[in-house]
C-alpha cells in the first residue's frame, strides 16, 4: 500500500468516527480547505501561490497573454491565493530584462486582465513587489548603477559596485513602493506582497547584516537594517485602502554566518505588525547560497519550518511557510499543528496546476509529481523560458490541451523511457490504438538510473506517474518484447513513434586496452556488476559524479573506506552542464567523501591494471586500478529506423534516440509528437 493510499485511508476512518459524533466534516484534509480572511479579502483555502519567475512576460515588461493563461490555469485548478512574480517598481533600475513591471500606469491594465482572469475562478491575486537593489544589472539601464545599502557588490554581479543610497533616495524609494501598490489596488488586484527575504534586492539587501555596512539610522543592528522595510509598510498603509492587505516576504533565517535570524526576525516582524501589515510569507536563506531558498530534491519537507516554529512561539501575526511542501497531508498536518496559517506551494503547481483542486477532492495520486529537479527555476534564471520535466504544457501553452485526433489510428511506440511513456499516453488519449513495445521486463529506461543516486529516489514518483498514465490512457504494453522489423509489420500500424534511447559510449581504445575490469558507469548504478576497491571513473559529468558519490562509502566501517576513488576529467571543472544548486549539493557531498578529482585531465594510456593521465604538462599513472568506470556520456540509439522505413509507414524518431538530452527534453518530444500524429 502507498503512503498516500494509507494517508487517505487513515484520513477516512478518523473522518468517519467524527461524523459518527456528530462533526460536520466533508474534507479528507479539513484545515487545508478551510477559508482565511485579512481585512476584508477573504481566500477560499489555505494554499497559496509563492512568487515564482517565469520569463513570460512581454518584452516591454507588461503582461502577456501566457502569464495570465498560467496563472488561471491555476485558479482553475482550485488555488486559493496567487502571487504574481516579482513586479518591478523602478524602471530606472530594473532588475533584469525579463522582470514584470508596476513601474509605470500603463501597465495598470494587465494587472487588471489578469485580476478579472482569477476572480472568474475564485482565487486572489497578490502583486509582489520589488526593487533589484545590487542584483539590477547597468548593461539594461543606460548604465545607471545598480543601487544599495552599501557599496558592495553582491556573488550575482561581482562587477559593478552599486551605489550608496543617500536617505533622501531611501525617501524617494518609500513613494516608488507606494505607488506601485496603489497601481495593484487600481487594477483590481487583492493584495500586495513586499519583497524583502534572501539578503536579496532592495529591501532584503538593507535588511542584511551581511551586505548592509552603513552606520546611519538604516544600518548597524536590526533595529536599523530593519528600517527602511517598515517605513516602506507604514507609508503603503497609509495610502491604500484600509480593506486592502498588505503582506512580506522574509527569510525566516539567513541560515548564512552572521546574517539575519530567527531572532531578529521576531522583532522585525513586531515593527510589521505596528505598521500594518497583515500577514508574513516565510522563505529561507539567501541567494548568496542559493540552495538554501530553491532547495532541490533530497532536502527534507518542509524544511523551513524549524526556522519558523522559533518565531511562531513569539509573534501573533498570521504566516505561511514555502519550501518542498508538495503534499496536502503535509500541508494539512502543518496548519492542525499551528506551525503555520496557510502553505505556499510553488513548483508542484508548475509540474500540475490542478494540484490544489485534485488534492481537496482525495485524488492526489492522479497530480502529475515535482521530481524536485529545478529545470524550472534553472530555466528562468538564465532568462529563457520556464520549463517543467514533468509537464511539458507548461513552456509551450500548444501543447497543453490534449485534442481528440481527427483521424484515429494504430500507433507503434518502441522504447518505455520517458519519450516513449510520455508519447504513448498522449496518443492514447487522443483517441489512438497505441501499442508500447519495451525490450526490457520494465519500463522507464534511462528515468529508471536517474532516480538510483544518493538522494535521488524522489525521481521515482515522476517515473510511477508516467507509466500510470499509459496505464490509466488504454495503451497496450508489451514488455520483453525487442520491436523489429517483423514485429512491427505484424502490428501493421498507421505511424511509428521511435523513441529507442541511447547507450553509453564506450570507446574501442578504452574497452580494448587489456584492462581486467572496465564497466560502464550505467552498469554500476543498475547493480549489474560490483565496483572494486581502487577505482577510476573516467568522465565527471553528472553521471560519473553519482557513480563516485553512488559507490563511496557512507560512513567509515568495515574497511569499505578503503575504497579508492579517482575522477578524471578533461574540462576545467564537475559537471558544468547542470545549472542548478542540485550541482551545489553534489559538489560538498563529494567533497566530504574520499575521492579524488582532477580537471583538466586527460587519460592516455590503460593497462591491465594502471589509468594514465596528462595534467598541466605531466603525465600522471595511478596503479593498482582494478575497476575502470567509463562515463563519458551516451549515443543514440536508432538503427532500427533504418529498417522500418522500409516499411513505408511515417517514423517519427524522438528523444535520445535522435539527440542526447535530459529528461525535460524526452518528454517534451514525446508530447510535441503525439500531437502532431
Amino acid at each position: 500500500m502507498g503512503k498516500s493510499q494509507y494517508y487517505n485511508i487513515t484520513r477516512v476512518k478518523y473522518i468517519v468516527t467524527k461524523v459518527k459524533k456528530g462533526a460536520n466534516i466533508m474534507s479528507l484534509y479539513p484545515n487545508l480547505e478551510k477559508p482565511i480572511t485579512f481585512r476584508g479579502m477573504t481566500v477560499r483555502n489555505r494554499v497559496f501561490l509563492p512568487p515564482m519567475k517565469t520569463n513570460y512576460i512581454k518584452t516591454d515588461h507588461s503582461m502577456s497573454e501566457d502569464i495570465i493563461q498560467y496563472y488561471e490555469d491555476m485558479a482553475k485548478g482550485g488555488i486559493g491565493l496567487i502571487t504574481t512574480e516579482a513586479a518591478e517598481i523602478d524602471g530606472e533600475h530594473l532588475y533584469d530584462a525579463t522582470i514584470l513591471g508596476i513601474y509605470e500606469d500603463s501597465q495598470i491594465a494587465g494587472f487588471q486582465k489578469l485580476a478579472d482572469a482569477l476572480h472568474r475562478h475564485g482565487a486572489k491575486l497578490s502583486v509582489q513587489l520589488i526593487q533589484g537593489g545590487p542584483f539590477a544589472n547597468s548593461q539594461i539601464n543606460d548604465g545607471r548603477m545598480p543601487l544599495s545599502c552599501s557599496p558592495i557588490a553582491h556573488v550575482w554581479n561581482p562587477l559593478e559596485t552599486p551605489v550608496e543610497m543617500t536617505v533622501d533616495d531611501i525617501r524617494r524609494y518609500v513613494q516608488k513602493y507606494v505607488d506601485a501598490a496603489l497601481r495593484a489596488q487600481k487594477a483590481g488586484c487583492d493584495a500586495i506582497e513586499i519583497h524583502a527575504a534572501h539578503g536579496h534586492a532592495l529591501l532584503g539587501s538593507f535588511l542584511s547584516s551581511v551586505v548592509n555596512h552603513r552606520a546611519d539610522e538604516y544600518g548597524g543592528t536590526i533595529m536599523g537594517r530593519s528600517r527602511f522595510l517598515v517605513e516602506v509598510c507604514r507609508a503603503v498603509r497609509s495610502a491604500v485602502r484600509e480593506d486592502f492587505p498588505i503582506s512580506v516576504r522574509l527569510s525566516a533565517d539567513d541560515c548564512e554566518e552572521g546574517g539575519t535570524t530567527a531572532e531578529d526576525n521576531i522583532f522585525v516582524i513586531r515593527q510589521l505588525e505596528d505598521a500594518g501589515v497583515d500577514y508574513v510569507h516565510f522563505s529561507n536563506g539567501t541567494l548568496y547560497d542559493v540552495g538554501t531558498l530553491l532547495p532541490p530534491t533530497g532536502k527534507p519537507r518542509a524544511l523551513n519550518t524549524p526556522y519558523s516554529d522559533i518565531i511562531r512561539r513569539s509573534v501573533k501575526m498570521p504566516f505561511g511557510v514555502v519550501g518542498r511542501i508538495k503534499e496536502p497531508w503535509v500541508a494539512d498536518l502543518l496548519i492542525e499543528q499551528g506551525r503555520m496559517d496557510f502553505v505556499y506551494v510553488g513548483r508542484a503547481h508548475i509540474s500540475d496546476p490542478e494540484w490544489t483542486g485534485k488534492s481537496l477532492a482525495g485524488k492526489f495520486d492522479e497530480v502529475r509529481p515535482c521530481i524536485g529537479c529545478l529545470h524550472c527555476l534553472a530555466t528562468s534564471a538564465l532568462g529563457i523560458t520556464m520549463q517543467c520535466t514533468m509537464n511539458p504544457g507548461i513552456a509551450d501553452y500548444t501543447l497543453k490541451k490534449i485534442e481528440p485526433a481527427k483521424v484515429k489510428k494504430t500507433i507503434a511506440v518502441i522504447g518505455g523511457g520517458p519519450a516513449g511513456l510520455e508519447a504513448a499516453a498522449t496518443a492514447a488519449k487522443r483517441g489512438h490504438k497505441v501499442v508500447l513495445f519495451e525490450k526490457s521486463s520494465r519500463l522507464g529506461g534511462q528515468f529508471i538510473l536517474a532516480n538510483l543516486p544518493p538522494v535521488k529516489q524522489e525521481l521515482s514518483c515522476g517515473l510511477k506517474w508516467l507509466i500510470d498514465e499509459v496505464n490509466r490512457s488504454g495503451v497496450e504494453v508489451r514488455l520483453n518484447t525487442e520491436a523489429t522489423a517483423e514485429t512491427i509489420q505484424e502490428l501493421n500500424p498507421d505511424e511509428i513513434i521511435l523513441a529507442t534511447g541511447a547507450m553509453p559510449v564506450m570507446p574501442a581504445w578504452i574497452t580494448n586496452s587489456g584492462h581486467r575490469n572496465i564497466v560502464s558507469a550505467w552498469d554500476i548504478l543498475a547493480g549489474k556488476v560490483p565496483a572494486g576497491m581502487n577505482v577510476v571513473i573516467i568522465g565527471g559529468g553528472s553521471v560519473g559524479c553519482e557513480a563516485a558519490e553512488f559507490i563511496s562509502p557512507k560512513h567509515d566501517y568495515r574497511g569499505l573506506a578503503d575504497r579508492r576513488i579517482t575522477i578524471l576529467e578533461m574540462l576545467p571543472n564537475l559537471d558544468m552542464g547542470d545549472a542548478t544548486a542540485n550541482r551545489d549539493y553534489l559538489m560538498a557531498r563529494l567533497k566530504s567523501k574520499p575521492i579524488d578529482v582532477h580537471c583538466g585531465a586527460k587519460v592516455t594510456s590503460i593497462t591491465e591494471d594502471s589509468v594514465s593521465y596528462e595534467q598541466n604538462g605531466g603525465v600522471n599513472t595511478i596503479a593498482n586500478v582494478d575497476t575502470v568506470i567509463v562515463a563519458m556520456g551516451s549515443r543514440s540509439v536508432n538503427e532500427l529506423g533504418t529498417e522500418l522505413e522500409k516499411l513505408g509507414k511515417p517514423v517519427h524518431v524522438i528523444g535520445d534516440a535522435v539527440s542526447i538530452g535530459k529528461i525535460v527534453n524526452a518528454t517534451e518530444a514525446g508530447r510535441r509528437t503525439a500531437h502532431s500524429i
